[in-house]
């Protein structure tokens, strides 16, 4: 009877309902670097870098891809895996802290309902017309960028979704099994990619080459805007990261494989992502990947790349339905594990297949998630480091949400949820994705940062004069 309690317990840990004890996680700092990498070697790390050979050329490319993704990664990194990996709490529970318990459901159907459905979506629409060209490639056919609207690559979609759901069906265990065989080979295919590249074109010809279409004339905002992409890219990763890191071994093992696995792989991906965009005049990995290295190696690239979407959709599939079990009402904690990632599907399969033109939008898609990221990430900051010094009451995290501790005012932290909406503001005032239109300040401090700081300032503030004061959120009054 112990041993049966003991196991449901040990599964409810893995789903998130209580802590994972350090003997009860999965990863150690090679094992979390590998995932991070799965996550971070996909089809959109070509495509950003794609983007970026849009603004600037190679030179300022590669220069904007290692300063974005660096801001991006350590800022997001630090606002969600520092906390989650040392209580071994699931991210969503750890955001009641700063936000409330209802106020951290408005944060997910925000940051992960509107924005994980929409990457799933993507990523299977990417995974399709990898498909697609694999399938040009072994008909003898040449890519071209209208191979990837047929009705196969809406098939090939849906399928993705669906591989990806038995996959996390699985739990963890399964995830960790897939991230360790595809990352390592993934890795080697970017390094093939890279060779085969520098061995059409001299590394001083390549430095020389133009960007595609640069939108301004004054070459330093276009720059300014190809790092921006960058910390987007590296922003992009807050719904996810904080989730798996509470499955690693230890604090340092959450924080420093981040830098070598998604800012590493990320960085590699987007780098021949950009080489190949403009030495051959095409953005899209499906279409390249085929011209530069023959049918063969072509076919091979698009079968890895086209599986590791997969392994990317993986991850933020089971970070997402973890997350939405914490933030759900009481049936949708009740339901099943495998019927609660199946309905989590059910919005990207209609996406796929009555609105595939997102995948076309990715570039703007991409950039708006750093307006709601890149506030979330200054309020997470602010907020352990600053005012909570680090420390958590756990008990009052999972306890009832009439507990005073974390129930702020009806259960919302209105001091968290106006900064979230003055770093949102600051973000589209000093750059609007849409239409790429800027404030002069955005050439200085890009529009993250902005946001970031505006949103942990306005945070602390908010906190020290009214929050703290009226006793809500169990913060030191010292």
């Amino acid at each position: 009877m112990a041993s049966v309690e003991t196991d449901e317990f040990q599964l409810a840990a893995e789903r998130g309902d209580a802590p994972l004890l350090p003997s009860e996680r999965l990863w150690g700092f090679w094992e979390f670097t590998y995932a991070n990498s799965a996550l971070a070697i996909a089809t959109w790390a070509f495509l950003i870098g794609g983007a970026v050979g849009l603004f600037v050329g190679p030179k300022e490319g590669i220069a904007a891809i290692v300063i974005g993704n660096i801001i991006g990664v350590v800022l997001t990194a630090l606002a969600t895996c520092v906390a989650t990996g040392r209580y071994g709490i699931e991210q969503f529970v750890f955001l009641r802290s700063m936000f409330g318990a209802n106020g951290s459901r408005v944060v997910y159907f925000l940051a992960v309902v509107f924005l994980t459905m929409g990457w799933l979506a993507v990523l299977g629409l990417m995974f399709g017309r990898s498909i697609e060209g694999l399938k040009g490639l072994a008909a003898g056919a040449a890519a071209t960028p209208q191979s990837g609207s047929g009705l196969s690559v809406l098939v090939a979609a849906v399928g993705a979704i669906l591989l990806t759901w038995f996959i996390v069906a699985k739990g963890p265990t399964s995830i960790k099994f897939f991230n360790m065989v595809v990352a390592p080979a993934l890795l080697a295919l970017m390094v093939v990619m890279m060779v085969l590249i520098l061995s059409k074109h001299s590394f001083a010809d390549l430095m020389a080459m133009k960007a595609l279409d640069p939108p301004f004339e004054d070459n330093t905002v276009n720059f300014i805007i190809a790092i921006e992409v960058n910390i987007a890219a590296g922003m992009s990763w807050w719904p996810y990261v904080g989730n798996l890191a509470r499955l690693t071994k230890t604090e340092r093992t959450a924080m420093w494989p981040n830098l070598i696995g998604i800012f590493g792989a990320a960085a590699l991906g987007e780098t021949v992502g950009l080489l190949a965009a403009v030495a051959l005049g095409n953005s899209d990995p499906t279409i390249w990947m085929a011209q530069i290295g023959g049918i063969t190696i072509g076919i091979i690239a698009l079968a890895f790349v086209a599986f590791a979407n997969i392994t990317s959709m993986t991850n933020i599939l089971y970070t997402s339905v973890i997350g939405l079990r914490q933030v759900g009402t009481g049936s949708l904690r009740a339901m099943r594990w495998e019927v609660l990632a199946l309905l989590f599907c059910l919005v990207p399969l209609f996406l796929v297949l009555f609105m595939p033109g997102i995948y076309d939008g990715f570039f703007k898609f991409l950039v708006w998630t750093s307006a709601l990221n890149s506030a979330l990430t200054g309020i997470g900051i602010a907020d352990f480091f600053l005012l909570r010094k680090q420390r958590l009451n756990l008990r009052a995290l999972f306890a009832s949400p009439h507990d005073p501790a974390y129930r702020f005012w009806q259960g919302f932290n209105p001091a968290g949820l106006i900064a979230l909406a003055v770093g949102f503001i600051v973000y589209v005032w000093v750059f609007n994705p849409q239409t790429l239109s800027h404030a002069p300040v955005f050439v200085y401090l890009t529009a993250s940062i902005p946001s970031c700081v505006a949103a942990g300032l306005v945070h602390v503030l908010l906190t020290w004069a009214w929050v703290r004061r009226r006793g809500w959120g169990d913060y030191p009054q010292s």
